[in-house]
Formats: structure tokens, C-alpha cells, sequence
């Protein structure tokens, strides 16, 4: 039986993809800590023990780097997010606070994704990955959400989406704050669940924000 060599194309593919995770697993640690402008591709390939060329090789530029390790930890966590919010069997509220309770219980994506939009980073390309992440959070946080909107008008429901999901993550993002800087003391469940109520509070009060104050509360009755 012919032993395997590691020069054959397989064999190459095999150790580019160990590299790939390696770097990826490097980078995420050193972005979620430092941010994006204090992370530096020499500190990565010393963490790593590769060359900062295998960098650049494996993702074409810091940039392309640090949209790899988004798309890999928001795919991570909206993935759990996205088997919650597709759960039409289970009661609104209990689906939201899961979905906060996932989100939250992910401190490297929201460390990371808050690091990043407070550095307010003056590059184009990076502005957009997080601009893009956030828009996944905000349709995920709506998708648990949209069952309070059935009674709105139809033609108020997108805005009154555009909404829910802009409040929902304001609450979250706070949520997020709290618990690392409150960790040993904060009861999550309690604050998840007023967090929850405070989110259907506000949805209490759509149609009056979207000028329709005639209009019964969803979820409410006439």
C-alpha cells in the first residue's frame, strides 16, 4: 500500500486548510482583544508561527482577513439564532429571549463586532463587513419578533420591522455591556426577560411611532 505524500495535491490542499483555520483561529482571538487597528498581520504570523506571506497568501490583505473571521463567527452565531427563529412552534417571547440568550452567550462575535464599530475604522471595505453583520443581527432579532407584527396594516409591517429589530439590538447591545462588565451579580434570565418585556412594550407603542395612533397595539386587542 502506497503511503501517503504530502506533496501530492491532496496532501497540499490538507495542510492550506489546517494553515487557513490556524490563521483564522489567531486572528479572531487578536481582533476580539485589540480591535482591528492594534491587530497587526506580524502579530498574527508570530501567534500563529507562519509567515506573514502565508497570510496574505491565504486572504489577500488584512481586510480580507478580517472578513473571513467575520463571516465565520456571525455564521457561527446566527446559525444557532436561525434554528431558534424558525421554531414557529414555540411562544414569541421565549424565542426572543433564546435568541438574546445566544447572542449574548457569544462574547468573542459581540466583543469583536463591538470593538470594531467603535473604532470607527476609516476604511471603506471595513465599515461595510460591519455594517453587513449587523443587518444579519437586526433580520435575525426581526425574525423572532415578526409574529407581533400580524396585526399591523400590511403596508406598515417592513417599517414597523425596520423598527422592532433597531430596538431589539439597542436592548441587546446593552445587555451584552452589562453582563461583562456585571457578570458575577447579573441574572441573565431575569435580565433577558426584562429586556423582553421592555422590547413588547415598544412594539406596544409602533403605531403611534409610525403615525398611526388609531391603530390597536400588535398582539393587543380593539
Amino acid at each position: 500500500m502506497a503511503s501517503s505524500n504530502p506533496d501530492r495535491p491532496d496532501g497540499r490542499r490538507a495542510r492550506g486548510a489546517a494553515s487557513r483555520a490556524t490563521i483564522l483561529d489567531a486572528a479572531t482571538e487578536l481582533f476580539s482583544t485589540h480591535g482591528y487597528t492594534g491587530t497587526t498581520i506580524s502579530a498574527i504570523a508570530a501567534s500563529t508561527g507562519l509567515r506573514p506571506g502565508s497570510i496574505y497568501h491565504a486572504f489577500g490583505s488584512k481586510q480580507g482577513l478580517l472578513d473571513a473571521v467575520m463571516t465565520s463567527v456571525a455564521d457561527r452565531a446566527f446559525g444557532a439564532v436561525e434554528s431558534i427563529t424558525h421554531d414557529t412552534e414555540s411562544a414569541v417571547g421565549p424565542r426572543l429571549q433564546q435568541t438574546a440568550r445566544t447572542l449574548v452567550g457569544d462574547p468573542v462575535f459581540l466583543r469583536l463586532f463591538l470593538l470594531l464599530a467603535l473604532e470607527k475604522v476609516d476604511d471603506e471595505q471595513v465599515r461595510s463587513i460591519v455594517e453587513s453583520v449587523r443587518s444579519r443581527a437586526r433580520a435575525a432579532v426581526t425574525t423572532a419578533l415578526a409574529p407581533l407584527l400580524d396585526d399591523l396594516p400590511t403596508d406598515l409591517r417592513p417599517v414597523a420591522a425596520e423598527a422592532t429589530g433597531r430596538i431589539a439590538l439597542i436592548l441587546l447591545d446593552g445587555v451584552f455591556v452589562s453582563h461583562q462588565l456585571d457578570s458575577e451579580h447579573a441574572d441573565l434570565d431575569q435580565t433577558l426577560a426584562l429586556v423582553t418585556a421592555m422590547a413588547e412594550l415598544a412594539l406596544g407603542q409602533l403605531p403611534t411611532m409610525l403615525g398611526r395612533p388609531d391603530q390597536s397595539s400588535p398582539g393587543g386587542h380593539e
